[in-house]
């Protein structure tokens, strides 16, 4: 019987850490922002994946964000003016701004078409 004990005991504590490790990855995305990124205005590009005008919302594949030390990945965004829905659809390539909200969210301020250089 304690053979078969220390293999599970060590599988589940393995399977834990795990967790625990995916979580600290999460936790970072949605990490309050610091001082230095509290009241800054962030630059960054990406595709936009769907929009959602009612509620003032996109989901955007952005391209990493050195300044938040993100890196690829789609994400939703809350706009500040949900006017700016009507500006984007999914698929097209957008260069957008955004600043901290609550609960380390970010908001969008500004949006605009990237033209391929």
């Amino acid at each position: 019987m304690k053979k078969l004990t220390i293999p599970v005991l060590l599988t589940a504590l393995i399977g834990m850490h795990g967790l625990a490790l995916a979580t600290e990855a999460k936790h970072e995305h949605d990490a309050a922002p610091t001082a230095a990124t509290a009241n800054a205005t962030i630059s960054a590009t990406g595709m936009v994946k769907s929009v959602d005008a009612a509620k003032g919302k996109l989901v955007i594949d952005h391209e990493p964000i050195p300044a938040l030390n993100w890196p690829q990945m789609v994400m939703d965004f809350q706009l500040t003016d949900p006017a700016m829905a009507n500006t984007v659809k999914a698929g097209d390539k957008v260069k957008f701004e955004m600043k901290a909200g609550e609960k380390g969210a970010y908001l969008i301020t500004a949006i605009e078409p990237a033209h391929a250089h």
